[in-house]
């Protein structure tokens, strides 16, 4: 195994970040994929709303590869500022060619609009308005301004836009400007998948592991309780459920004796104690331990 920084990052650059994407396309996903196959086709910007963990990235990247285009992203953020979408000039490369666009680095959105690919703006509504203005002259008018160079460019004719938010009683998150929403036209509303949707997606992420369908059930029950209580504001996502399923599973294995629900229980708080928020107020530990016990019948070793 070496050691040399450089053998390290040769051996672990990649260079086609356009994984296959199989997802569960049933459901609620079925609907949402239509309904973006539509707006796509007919020239209108679409926008997903739903919880953290609901599998709208996914999504995206299955539209992306299914239009077999690129696939760029920017999280949005207050840490986020227009040179992260446009990009900015690299330093070490200004002092060989000068303020010229030999030395100038594109920023994700940019490659994106030139490139004519699927560019997802996402969590969308926690951005500052003043950089969400960046976006707006390539949506409506298919050119961008890139100031580092004072100049305009041409968008491609391919290059789409996904935009996907978090609910607005989320914490963090803004009010939608309306030049932005105006411009995004078609927007679909996605929550946490029904239980028989959920149950495929964890047993496809789970594959190598040979997990009984009531276990997982078990696991589904756990996580669709914290989905349903109005004591908890940010309850368990479906990365929560195959994370349970999975560490439980390990558990057992690493043990060499068969899935019990002590074991799912151990698993359950390490998932979920951090994957969880209650409302002000209420103890998590209080809460989970109640929970196990009413599901599982325990609360572990």
């Amino acid at each position: 195994m070496t050691t040399d920084p450089l053998a390290l990052l040769s051996g672990a650059k990649i260079t086609d970040l356009h994984d296959h994407q199989d997802i569960v396309l049933e459901g609620q996903y079925r609907e949402a994929y239509d309904a973006m196959l539509d707006a796509h086709n007919a020239g209108l910007y679409v926008g997903l709303i739903g919880p953290v963990g609901a599998g709208k990235t996914a999504l995206c990247r299955k539209f992306a590869e299914d239009l077999g285009k690129p696939f760029d992203w920017v999280t949005f953020s207050d840490l986020v500022r227009p040179s992260n979408l446009i990009g900015s000039f690299d330093p070490t490369l200004v002092f060989k060619y000068g303020f010229a666009p030999e030395a100038f680095s594109p920023g994700p959105f940019t490659i994106s609009a030139l490139q004519g690919g699927v560019f997802l703006a996402n969590e969308l509504n926690r951005g500052d308005e003043y950089v969400l203005n960046v976006l707006l002259d390539a949506l409506e008018e298919r050119k961008l301004y890139v100031p580092s160079l004072r100049s305009w460019y041409r968008v491609s004719d391919d290059f789409y836009l996904i935009a996907a938010m978090n609910p607005s009683e989320n914490r963090g998150t803004r009010r939608l400007p309306s030049a932005v929403q105006d411009r995004v036209k078609v927007w679909v509303e996605l929550g946490y998948p029904k239980r028989a949707t959920e149950l495929k997606i964890v047993r496809s992420r789970c594959g190598e592991y040979e997990l009984g369908a009531a276990q997982l059930e078990l696991v589904l029950e756990l996580v669709d309780h914290t989905r349903n209580d109005p004591a908890v504001e940010r309850p368990a996502s479906i990365r929560s459920s195959i994370g349970i399923a999975r560490l439980a599973a390990e558990r057992s294995k690493r043990l060499g004796k068969a899935l019990d629900n002590t074991t799912l229980a151990e698993a359950a708080k390490l998932v979920l104690g951090q994957a969880i928020l209650m409302k002000p107020g209420r103890s998590r530990e209080k809460y989970l331990e109640s929970l196990l016990v009413r599901v599982l019948g325990t609360a572990g070793a």
